[in-house]
């Protein structure tokens, strides 16, 4: 900004006059008001009179007069900065995040077209003359540009990263930008910076912390904010979270959450497309305003892989979809990962072949998520092995050691006495539950034995000694005209009713009615109360012990683990009675048996730092690792293994978190958008036996980002605090001159201050000569000396 030639009304104006002499502002003051009050005093008496009208004109004349001399012999001085022109820079930062596409600019403009056409109108011709500018576009990521023109060439290069999408237009990642020019222009006297910009979607690094950085090195950041604060009408998809369910056909359930603006009690249709072709569908009802509501939706994926499935969010009334000012987030992207897994490995004690035992066997026949190895006592000492992998396996009963018992994700004890267990197999027992975090199914009687013994610890009903109980439920089902062992249609509790254990069909009322038409079980096993923080799912109709219907169906946590009893041995009626293409008692087995087992413990777990990934996030895996014994193992060594949507391969290695045990992590780019394939291969544990102690596969989608869209109205508050915490200025694009204006009158680090004399200025004598001689001219009219 070459300084211009200062004015005494300019100086004063910009509170930049002082006096070389170093006299305050307030003392020269004080000495005119002295000068003034003299003067008058001179004029009250004069030998020649004056009307009231000459006196204060004579008197203001020479009060001018001596004020102004008195001014001159202070020296007074104009101090102002100034910019050398071109030996300084200015950066210049253009929002091209996707919001910036966005079309409510005056004349039906995009916000990035107005946002152009602003920089020519009110900044760049003047600030050329001044700076050397350095334009950047960021969304996303920051890139240097030739001119602002350039814009339009880069769009037109949609996908050159890879993937059909521009990662750099995801999100404004406003603080990475600013970052960005720190280091390209750090090194060089930067005299500012502004940004062009909505403010919306500023992930990423804080913006907040790099203006500190730039308000540390004396840099100021003005930001012209584009768009409307408030778009309105707007329906919005903010994502789906999905998860695999213990139903039948791999189902799995989808979380969608919505948020929205304007449609209030409108209904929408949700539709999730495979291939472009309809796999579900249901319509719900917004709610309030700026609220994010979740919904669920039931997908069965048609094949074993991983699934890249889109949702649609489709406003039911055309008139009230025809006025939504954003149409981009009513379409998402997500992932099921259907991928085949091993079978999930079921150990099952049976004390005599029973009919219950037989249909349990029937029911997980043919499931490949289940394998079920049984140990069957035929007669005395005799045991019958089936399911089992291995001619070792279970050749020596049940399990003495925690290798060879934690092998297995869930058990399943039936009518087994105590005396079939040592003490050591019960307290193992306990730690394949508690520690492990495996399932245990107490399916029948059990035998009082067990009392006292760690097995009591962690069934879900307290065991209580039959000859305690009351005389009406005494004798169980070895009664068969007992009470106990009468014909009973179950009760389903209110858990019952929406637990994934039990559920027959999708709709609650079909659920209720498909209950209510089973047949009738016969038989209920009487142990105890039902333990707190247990829950129970399923209870007889009329029986009852100390005031609390005896349960049917109940589980509870357990250490890691979790546990479960079913009081009966009769549920192979809802096979026998029912006919025989009917499949509801091998469905509700193989739910409760997976339920049992998929909560067991990995040897490797793998997470991620968040439910679903956008082009340019950083996508941060942790891996959970324990060794044989299920302890944290801190030693051990990783790799990541990634296959992104072109094929690419690259190798991690996993660092060991200091302070998480057993926990690995490492980070990679999403660079690419569709599946990227993960293997998490634990080097130092090969040779372990099974593939799964070893290695852990898993599957990520990435998609473009809609967070741009979500609340894509200008943020002006993220754009004030720039220029509040760095010494510059904010304005809306209306203002686009006023910011231009500050941009040439704020002092930076790199500007010069400017001393200018006024007491010697030819102005200043013309005026001062002036005065004298008008005050000589009105003094000799009137006849004074």
């Amino acid at each position: 900004m070459p300084a211009v030639e200062p004015t005494l009304f300019g100086a004063l104006g910009a509170g930049t006059l002082r006096f070389d002499y170093g006299v305050p502002l307030w003392a020269f003051l004080l000495l005119a008001a002295a000068l003034i009050a003299l003067t008058s005093l001179g004029y009250r008496k004069t030998f020649r009179p004056l009307t009231p009208l000459w006196r204060r004109g004579l008197i203001a004349v020479r009060s001018a007069a001596l004020v102004l001399i008195a001014f001159c012999m202070l020296r007074p001085v104009v101090v102002s900065t100034e910019t050398v022109p071109q030996e300084t820079f200015f950066a210049v930062l253009i929002d091209d995040s996707a919001s910036m596409q966005l079309v409510d600019a005056a004349g039906g403009e995009t916000r990035e077209a107005a946002a152009l056409a602003a920089l020519e109108r009110d900044f760049l011709a003047e600030l050329a003359e001044d700076f050397q500018l350095r334009y950047f576009a960021f969304g996303g990521t920051a890139r240097r540009l030739s001119e602002p023109s350039q814009l339009d060439a880069l769009h037109g290069e949609n996908g050159a990263n890879g993937g059909g999408s521009d990662v750099r237009r995801s999100s404004s990642a406003l603080g990475q930008a600013l970052a960005t020019v720190d280091d390209q222009l750090g090194g060089l006297p930067l005299s500012g910076v502004l940004v062009v910009s909505d403010g919306a979607d500023n992930s990423g690094v804080d913006s907040q912390i790099a203006a500190r950085e730039f308000a540390a090195e004396g840099v100021p950041i003005f930001a012209l904010g584009i768009g409307e604060t408030v778009l309105g009408n707007d329906l919005g998809i903010e994502g789906v979270v999905t998860a695999a369910t213990v139903l039948e056909g791999s189902v799995f359930n989808a979380q969608v959450r919505l948020n929205q603006q304007g449609f209030a009690g409108q209904r929408v249709q949700l539709r999730v497309l495979e291939d472009g072709v309809e796999v579900a569908q249901r319509e719900i009802v917004l709610g309030a305003a700026d609220v994010t509501q979740r919904f669920e939706l039931e997908l069965i994926p048609s094949r074993d892989e991983a699934i890249v499935y889109e949702l649609e969010a489709q406003l039911a009334d055309p008139l009230k979809a025809q006025s939504e000012k954003i149409l981009e987030n009513n379409r998402y992207s997500f992932l099921v990962d259907n991928s085949p897994k091993p079978a999930l490995d079921v150990l099952f004690i049976e004390g005599h072949p029973r009919n219950e035992y037989k249909f349990i066997q029937r029911a997980v026949r043919g499931d490949s998520s289940l394998r079920l190895a049984t140990y069957l006592r035929t007669g005395p000492e005799k045991y019958y092995r089936q399911g089992i992998e291995s001619p070792t396996e279970l050749s020596d009963g049940f399990p003495t050691s925690k290798d060879a018992l934690f092998e297995y994700e869930a058990i399943i004890l039936g009518d087994i006495e105590q005396e079939f267990f040592t003490a050591e197999q019960l307290q193992l027992l306990d730690d394949f539950v508690a520690e492990r975090g495996g399932g245990l199914l107490l399916s029948g009687r059990v035998d009082e034995g067990f009392i006292g013994t760690p097995l009591a610890d962690i069934a879900p009903v307290s065991l209580v000694e039959e000859s305690l109980l009351p005389r009406s439920l005494q004798g169980g089902i070895r009664r068969g005209d007992h009470a106990t062992g009468a014909l009973f249609s179950p009760q389903l509790t209110q858990a019952g009713r929406v637990s994934p254990l039990l559920r027959l069909a999708g709709d609650d009322e079909a659920n209720l009615s498909l209950w209510s038409s089973l047949p009738a079980l016969q038989g209920i096993y009487v142990t105890g109360r039902t333990k707190p923080g247990a829950t129970v799912l399923l209870q007889h109709p009329t029986l009852d012990y100390q005031n609390q219907p005896l349960p049917l169906v109940v589980s509870q946590r357990y250490g890691s683990g979790r546990s479960m009893s079913i009081t009966t041995a009769s549920t192979w009626r809802w096979q026998m009675m029912l006919p025989v293409a009917d499949q509801t008692q091998e469905k509700l087995w193989r739910q409760l048996l997976r339920w049992l087992a998929v909560g067991a413990q990995e040897r490797i777990e793998l997470s991620f730092d968040r439910d679903f990934y956008h082009l340019g996030d950083t996508v941060t895996v942790e891996a959970k690792i324990v060794d044989a014994d299920y302890e944290a193992d801190n030693e051990a060594s990783l790799w990541l293994q990634r296959e992104d949507p072109l094929g690419g391969l690259s190798d991690t290695p996993m660092q060991w978190q200091l302070n998480e045990e057993g926990v690995y992590q490492a980070q990679f780019v999403a660079q690419q958008e569709g599946i990227h394939q993960l293997l998490v291969e634990v080097a130092s544990a090969a040779g372990e036996g099974r593939a799964e102690n070893t290695e852990k596969r898993a599957s990520i989608v990435v998609t473009p980002s809609l967070r741009e869209y979500t609340n894509a109205g200008l943020d002006e508050g993220v754009l004030q605090r720039l220029a509040e915490t760095t010494g510059g200025a904010y304005q809306p694009l209306a203002g686009a001159g006023e910011l231009a204006a500050a941009i040439r009158s704020t002092p930076t680090a790199y500007t010069k201050e400017r001393v200018t004399d006024l007491w010697d200025s030819p102005w200043m004598l013309a005026l001062l000569i002036g005065l004298l001689c008008l005050d000589w001219s009105l003094r000799r009219t009137k006849g004074l000396s």
